[in-house]
């Protein structure tokens, strides 16, 4: 099973007659941050065995740079990942790279599915 999205808290507020969401899309990149590095020490242990499929696997769907595919290390692929951040200031793009990331794992299978699914509901 494959996510189709990642729920993500939005603060509403109330403007006149209609209610507009407002994100703080800099405040969910830290949250997302904040929530690899608590991870990090389980995700790492789980790269160990399958550090090329994962390289290929985040390859394939451009979450890391061929460099990082061709000499895969743990920190390189979730730095890459990290750093994918920058460029997105819109919610859809922040969970479409969210969700690329965790289709990896799901692909993967065995215990990442596990992996994926609690991150996701973190």
């Amino acid at each position: 099973k494959t996510p189709q999205s990642i729920h993500i808290p939005v603060n509403t507020t109330s403007n006149t007659d209609t209610d507009r969401s407002t994100v703080d899309t800099k405040q969910v990149i830290r949250c997302i941050k904040e929530l690899m590095q608590t991870y990090h020490p389980d995700i790492s242990e789980l790269f160990e065995g399958v550090l090329k499929t994962v390289s290929s696997e985040t390859y394939a769907v451009g979450l890391i740079p061929h460099a990082v595919e061709k000499n895969p290390t743990f920190d390189g692929i979730t730095s890459s990942f990290l750093s994918g951040f920058a460029f997105k200031d819109e919610l859809q793009e922040i969970e479409e790279h969210c969700v690329k990331f965790l289709n990896v794992f799901y692909k993967i299978g065995g215990p990442f599915v596990y992996a994926a699914n609690k991150i996701k509901k973190s």
